[in-house]
């Protein structure tokens, strides 16, 4: 919608037009079509239906094909070529609009580098031909000319997407053919570069139509070449005449302006002509005076338009202001909080003092703040704000931010008067001390938030983001490859200490916790204790294997062993990925691992590769998951494969590439709902069914009760214990059935060669949780832990082949199994494939709190306000930093589309923050019935 805005009214799109483009509305704006069809023109169209919701009752005869429906690129074509001969000799029309869309469904699905690409040429090249050679016989019958333009709305990049600012997705072909050029023969000597813009006015003028009022585009006078000097001369004025135009709309002072001066020059240029035109002027003297005046249309037409742009750039500065505050306001509010500043800072005073505040101060600073809104929007400055200010939805989101900035005013003037600044520099000081002495892999996840945020405020780092993402995950994995190194000689002393310790009870479940921790193991259960004959030919068996001189010593050392290798495993891995996908601006045309598989050549080795990752990625998650979720994901995994060979991606010599492969990826669909219903119901069936155990359990004690029976010779029904620890295990159940229905949804939705990308993710995930994060301090802190898992996610985002830029945004995704497009369920499915990583990681945090505590609500709380945190900070200081930049050379190639990136990743991650706590709500329930029947037992 944006291209096809620029090509009609010659106006440059605003940014906004992107999130437009999903719903397009009539257009309003004055344009070359609207303008055709009020001077009597018959329009016909066929092809992209955005032009019939951009200029509806336009056409005289029209049939549109959805556009947004990337996975087709054959009916959409045939639907619009099956037109074209009948209309050809149809007299009835003076304009038809073909709009093809196959070659660019082509390059979203597999690429520029498909064998689909050349067949498509193929065919485009043959209807072109057709139409060429039929208009030009015709036009050897007619008085006017048939005119054919042949362009693009858009470029393709080379990972077959547009949207961003590099050559390849701007850059395209704009050709004119008719029976004036060389006797239809064409013109190759004409190739100098034009903006989109000047196809309007060219247009326009070449009919005989009003040039749009609002165009910012110059003619192109090699298509004038066949006409008279004269006609030449008064287009290049009609243009010049209409920019000025929209110079005085849109300039203060444009009378002082270079452009508007060159252009006063130009006319009297222009008259001079004329008159040497009455006089009789020699020909070649005319033509001679003719190019100059032209030239100095033409300069003076550049000026005007660099000005008008440099203009158009206009800000509602008194929205944003308000926006930055509020954002301002929650990060402060949120780092308050995770410091509890109320009982460090302000020792011996209650909290209530400093959160509630006082109604006196609270309705002062009310009426403050209200009164400087109403000044603004009051004022005759110009700085008020049209959505603040106007209409009910503008005064109720002012009330609002009145409200919430009035609280957070008063909140911090009491906490001023209530704050002993000594006891706060003591605080700071402290907290400073304590900071320095914490763990290297923790200080470096605390300050890493704070760099991530700083590095926004730079346009190349912007840019090449993921280099920050894999350096702040190298890094992390590299301390802890250190904090192992170190931890080796303390923890063997560790260990002799608590053997020499006799002041320490051996039998307690503390020790044995110490020393199973020192040991690598993940649990202790008293009840799956070794007998003594178990244990002694268990430590023979490792003594003899390791052959060393005591077992502690060799369980050291296979611990640290088995540490450093997942460590190594974890900066192998994330060096694959690395290079798997090239993403950013720099190395983004460099050939990477996935290029090569996608190639057409390769189609074999990407079939083996696809099936392999697959099968790692079933063999990974069967160690977690129950034997019927196992069972649905291999189905699943299946299936997708099925799919991909049925649309001709993956060779799969059993399956005929007769549609689209819509059945079989519905089927996995229904693999994804039965696989989440079923873990929500065995849940909640074998919760039932405890409690039921429970009540009977207490029915049967209070019967006992009755007759007298003494509390301690009360039997136990065998049955409670089971049940019991079914609950247990149907809560990792559903967790882990949770995490398998995403693995299966991104495997369906992700590009082929990225099924490799999921099976190391998953990998990954296994390796942290089993085998390191269990080794370091950070598994003991629930925020730490999410900041993990945070960074892992941005990392994997990136590992995908995403980018800061919009070109880099999968929507084939949003269309498979799709047969029609919906803009709701697309645009879910394209967002699930790219926040696929950290969709992936996010649920992988929800399966360790859970597993990690009986009771998780509260460890979820944290890890949400911990995540918050992580996504309020960067979202504040990169609005400021964008408002700031707002005049930046590269405010709409590089800093724009991050800001977009933010919002939906904010938006991805709230609606992940309240999927966490609306389901901590059941499993806490589960855990406290759990302890609350234990504690009666």
């Amino acid at each position: 919608m944006p291209r096809i805005k620029g090509l009609t009214t010659g106006s440059i799109p605003g940014f906004v037009d992107i999130a437009l483009n999903l719903d397009s509305k009539a257009l309003v704006e004055d344009n070359v079509i609207t303008q055709m069809y009020r001077a009597g023109r018959r329009i016909v169209f066929y092809g992209d239906d955005t032009w019939l919701k951009l200029f509806p009752e336009h056409f005289v005869r029209h049939d549109g094909t959805t556009s947004f429906f990337v996975t087709d690129y054959t009916e959409v074509d045939q639907n619009v070529t099956r037109h074209v001969v009948p209309e050809l000799s149809r007299p009835d029309w003076d304009v038809m609009i073909l709009h093809y869309l196959g070659l660019d469904h082509i390059g979203h699905l597999a690429g520029p580098t498909s064998s689909l690409i050349g067949l498509k040429l193929q065919e485009m090249d043959t209807m072109v031909e057709t139409i060429h050679s039929t208009v030009v016989e015709q036009d050897s019958e007619r008085a006017l000319p048939t005119l054919l333009v042949l362009c693009g709305d858009h470029g393709m990049s080379n990972a077959g997407s547009h949207g961003g600012a590099s050559a390849p997705e701007t850059l395209t072909t704009l050709l004119f053919l008719s029976s004036l050029f060389s006797e239809g023969k064409g013109s190759s000597h004409v190739t100098s570069p034009v903006y989109q813009t000047g196809l309007a006015p060219t247009l326009a003028l070449t009919f005989g139509v009003p040039v749009p009022q609002n165009s910012l585009g110059q003619v192109m006078t090699p298509v004038l070449a066949r006409s008279s000097s004269r006609d030449q001369l008064q287009a290049v004025q009609i243009n010049a005449y209409q920019l000025v135009r929209v110079l005085q709309a849109n300039v203060p002072g444009y009378n002082r302006e270079a452009g508007y001066q060159l252009y006063q020059q130009a006319v009297k240029m222009h008259s001079g002509w004329l008159k040497a035109l009455v006089t009789g002027e020699t020909a070649a003297n005319l033509e001679t005076l003719g190019q100059r005046v032209t030239q100095q249309y033409r300069r003076a037409m550049e000026k005007i338009v660099d000005r008008v742009s440099a203009s158009l750039s206009e800000y509602d500065m008194h929205a944003m202001a308000v926006g930055i505050a509020l954002l301002v306001q929650v990060s402060s509010i949120l780092i308050a909080a995770s410091g509890k500043f109320v009982a460090e800072v302000v020792p011996g005073t209650d909290s209530w003092m400093v959160y509630i505040p006082s109604p006196i101060l609270l309705l002062s600073s009310f009426f403050l703040v209200l009164s400087a809104q109403v000044s603004v929007c009051t004022s005759a400055t110009g700085w008020a704000s049209a959505e603040l200010c106007s209409g009910k939805a503008g005064w109720f989101m002012s009330f609002a931010a009145v409200t919430f900035t009035s609280v957070c005013v008063s909140l911090t003037i009491q906490s001023l008067f209530l704050t002993n600044w000594r006891t706060l520099l003591s605080a700071a000081a402290y907290g400073l001390h304590m900071c320095c002495s914490l763990p290297w892999e923790t200080m470096f996840l605390l300050m890493g938030v704070g760099l991530h945020t700083v590095s926004l405020g730079s346009s190349s780092l912007v840019e090449e983001e993921h280099q920050t993402w894999y350096f702040l995950q190298t890094t992390l994995f590299l301390l802890l490859m250190c904090s192992t190194l170190q931890a080796l000689p303390s923890t063997t002393r560790l260990r002799h200490s608590l053997e020499q310790d006799t002041d320490v009870d051996k039998e307690s479940d503390i020790y044995k916790q110490r020393i199973s921790l020192l040991e690598g193991e993940q649990k202790y259960d008293h009840r799956k204790e070794k007998t003594d004959k178990e244990s002694s030919q268990a430590e023979e068996k490792v003594q003899s294997e390791c052959g060393l001189s005591t077992r502690e010593d060799c369980v050291l050392d296979q611990g640290f062993v088995r540490k450093m290798v997942a460590v190594l495993a974890l900066l192998v891995t994330s060096r694959l990925l690395r290079s798997w996908n090239q993403t950013g601006i720099v190395s983004a045309d460099r050939p990477d691992i996935g290029d090569w598989f996608v190639r057409p050549e390769n189609k074999m080795y990407l079939s083996l590769l696809v099936a392999a990752s697959f099968f790692t990625t079933f063999l990974l998650r069967w160690r977690s998951c129950s034997f019927s979720s196992s069972f649905l994901l291999g189905v699943g995994l299946i299936g997708v494969y099925h799919y991909r060979g049925k649309t001709g991606v993956l060779a799969a010599p059993w399956v005929l590439h007769t549609d689209k492969g819509i059945l079989e990826a519905r089927l996995v669909y229904l693999v994804i709902i039965i696989q989440l219903c079923w873990t929500c119901v065995e849940l909640f069936k074998t919760w039932c069914q405890h409690l039921q155990t429970v009540k009977d359990d207490e029915n049967l004690a209070g019967n006992r009760l009755r007759d007298h029976v003494p509390k301690n010779n009360l039997p136990t029904t065998q049955s409670f214990y089971k049940e019991k620890e079914n609950l247990k295990d149907a809560r990792k159940i559903f967790v882990d059935g949770l995490l398998t229905t995403f693995v299966l949804s991104e495997a369906l939705l992700l590009r082929p060669h990225n099924a490799t990308v999921l099976a190391v993710t998953v990998f990954q995930q296994y390796v942290l949780h089993e085998l390191v994060l269990p080794w370091t301090t950070l598994y003991h802190s629930v925020p730490l832990l999410a900041l993990v898992h945070v960074w892992m996610g941005q990392a994997a985002f990136y590992f995908q082949g995403n980018s800061n830029s919009i070109a880099t945004i999968d929507i084939s995704a949003g269309y498979v199994g799709m047969e029609d497009y919906v803009q709701e369920i697309a645009g879910t499915l394209t967002c699930l494939s790219t926040y696929a990583g950290p969709l992936l990681w996010f649920t992988s945090l929800l399966v360790l709190i859970t597993k990690k505590y009986p009771r998780p609500y509260p460890a979820m709380l944290q890890a949400c306000f911990a995540i918050i945190i992580t996504r309020t900070l960067p979202v504040t200081g990169y609005t400021v930093i964008t408002t700031l930049q707002r005049y930046h050379l590269f405010v709409w190639s590089v800093f724009s589309p991050k800001l977009l990136y933010e919002g939906m990743l904010t938006a991805v991650t709230a609606s992940v923050v309240v999927l966490m706590l609306c389901l901590g709500v059941p499993l806490h329930m589960i855990g406290a019935t759990l302890d609350l029947t234990h504690a009666r037992r």
